[in-house]
Parts: C-alpha cells; structure tokens; sequence
C-alpha cells in the first residue's frame, strides 16, 4: 500500500452542503498523515435555483467556471479574491493537494490549484468545466456511463460515493453512542436509512406505510434504529414518529430537522444490518462502507417505469456483492430478505482508500 508523505498538507473546499463535504474529506483523511485544513467557500452577488433541488447556488461560478475554460488562471485569481468573502490567506500558504465536490466548488478548486500549483482532486462531473483540466476527477459510476470520452488518463471512478467511513472507526464510534442506547442482550439490530424527494424519487406515507408491514414481521428477533433525511417530506417523519411512538422495538430514532443532536453515521456501527433507501447513492455509499450487511430498499419513483441510471451502480453492487436489493413491491417479504442475508459473505467498500492509492500510484 502506498504511503503519503507525512508533510502532506491538503486543502479541502467546503460549500456548505454536508453531502459534499463528507466526499471530500472521506478522501483527505485517507491521507493518513495528512495536515488537513479546511476553505469555507462562500461567493458575493446573487443566486439561484434549480427545479427539485433544495438550497441556492453562487451565479459567480458561472464566471469562474469559463475563465477556466479558457485556461485564463491569472484573472480568475483576480476575480475569485473579489468574490471570496473569507479565506483570501490561502494565497499565501502551501498546499500540495485541493480537493473538492460538486459544480459549485470545481472552478474555484482549479483556480486555486492552478496557481499555488497544488494537485487538483474534484469529486463528481462539473456542469461546464472539461474533466481534462483537473489533475484527477472522481467520478461516480452513473456519471461515468454518460460521459463522452470514458478514456480520461485522469479518472477514478468509484462505485460508490468516498466518505469518511472506514473499519477502525468500529470501536471508537460504537462506544461513543452506547451509552445513549439500551441495546438488547437477545436481539440483533437492524438500522433503518429513509432517505427523501429528489428529482427521480418520491419517498411518499404510502411507501412507508408498506416498509412498517415488513418490519412488524421482524420485531419478534429484531430491535430497529431508524433515521431519516432533511429530504424527508414532513408528513413522512410524521407518519413515522407515529408509528414508532410508545413502540419499545425501536431502541432509537432520530430526525434531522427535529432531533436535536445526531449520532449518524455513528450509529451504522452499533446495527448488525443495515436497510437503505436507494434515492440516496452517499447513504448507500456509507452503509456498504460499515462493513455490515446492507440491504438497498426500493422507493417510488416519480417517472413510473423509467429505468434510472442510478440502477446501475445498484446492479453492480449486488454484483461485487457489497449488498443486496429489495425493491418496492416486495417490502413485505423483509423477513424473509434478512434470513437469506444472514450467512452471507459482504464485501466492505472503500472508496476513499482506493482513491488514495491510485493518486498517490500516480504521482510515484
């Protein structure tokens, strides 16, 4: 296995969305001796929307994405310092790598990499700029079945999302939230990730009404952890903080939006397996990333029939064998998914790792 150089300093962009960030310091932390810092990234003037995306976006990028394009790295400097409300120390400082996720963030890693002359490490396909002009691109498998040019000497395509899950964290997290738990000496836990509405997938009462008559088979040998999304609609954690009220088979249950604190991911390391809606690839990522067995449940979807390409990244994990998949019109047969599952042999992914060792395989 390759090691990075213990002097190693890296710069990880961070614009806010929690998604993102996990991306990319699931990579800068696999650098084992790395010193890590961190670059807020917020951007002057207006914003905008998309259609079934949550949050606003810099209309700045836009600018900074076609200096890049057309390779002008002195005048995006120029323009990102006008345009950075904080962090304009960076300029001064040395970083060896910058990393980051998403459209917003891409032209404002390679302006800042192109003239600190860092390496520059983006994490899914940028709207405008050519994947060409980073030193590496990480690519998910979705997006690289859409690419034109799929023989690009820089990419690395994951199966799934990097994240900062990894094996050792087992004990140290599992003790972390013990305490706030009564975990049962004669049943097994499973945990249970809901995920939310996006421009694909509808998670809707209906659907979870259906997963509650799965589950209710299982309550007799298992105890459940549940957790939902900010994508959740509310009248789903409603429909679901209902059901799971005065309910002593749910051990813990927590709704960003509502809970106050949060143990996720903590809490995938105190469940023997693990359930997952698979509207969202980074709570799959991280659930096949814990090591635990992994069962990918089915939602609605908003184009009834449409084949997604999502799908497959899920067919190639049931593949390779990092999961199972359940989909919607069998939720009613979880008792009999779980029992299949138990004497089977997963495979733990970790992409962050593999990420590693092919930059640092390529800079030898």
């Amino acid at each position: 296995m390759q090691e990075a150089k213990p002097d190693l300093r890296v710069l990880v962009l961070n614009d806010g969305f929690k998604g993102n960030l996990n991306q990319s310091l699931g990579i800068a932390e696999a650098f084992h001796t790395a010193d890590i810092r961190f670059l807020n990234v917020s951007l002057k003037g207006p914003s905008y929307s998309l259609p079934s995306r949550t949050g606003r976006y810099p209309l700045a990028t836009k600018l900074l994405s076609l200096l890049c394009v057309l390779r002008l790295w002195r005048c995006g400097k120029f323009f990102l310092r006008c345009l950075l409300k904080e962090g304009n120390y960076i300029w001064e400082e040395r970083f060896d790598i910058v990393i980051s996720a998403g459209s917003v963030l891409s032209p404002v890693n390679l302006i800042i990499s192109k003239n600190i002359k860092a390496v520059s490490v983006n994490i899914m396909v940028p709207s405008i700029i050519p994947l060409k002009l980073f030193d590496f691109a990480v690519i998910p498998y979705h997006d690289f079945l859409r690419l034109r040019d799929k023989n690009l000497k820089n990419l690395i395509v994951t199966m799934g999302a990097p994240n900062c899950i990894t094996a050792e964290m087992l004990e140290t997290k599992s003790a972390k939230i013990k305490p706030f738990l009564t975990l049962p000496e004669d049943k097994k836990v499973i945990g249970v990730l809901i995920g939310g509405d996006d421009q694909n997938y509808t998670i809707s009462v209906r659907w979870a009404d259906e997963l509650f008559r799965g589950l209710k088979a299982l309550k007799d040998k298992y105890s459940f952890i549940i957790t939902t999304s900010r994508r959740t609609e509310n009248k789903v954690v409603s429909f679901i903080r209902e059901k799971i009220e005065d309910d002593s088979a749910f051990i813990y249950a927590e709704f960003p939006g509502y809970s106050e604190s949060t143990f996720y991911p903590d809490i995938l390391f105190v469940c023997d397996y693990i359930l997952v809606t698979e509207d969202s690839i980074n709570m799959v990522s991280e659930a096949v990333t814990s090591g635990r067995p992994v069962v990918i449940l089915g939602v609605e979807r908003k184009k009834k029939g449409k084949q997604l390409i999502f799908d497959k990244t899920i067919e190639k994990m049931e593949e390779k064998g990092y999961a199972e998949y359940l989909s919607m019109d069998k939720l009613n047969t979880l008792m009999e998914k779980i029992n299949e599952i138990k004497d089977k042999k997963f495979i733990c992914l970790n992409e962050a790792e593999r990420c590693i060792q092919e930059i640092l395989q390529s800079k030898k």
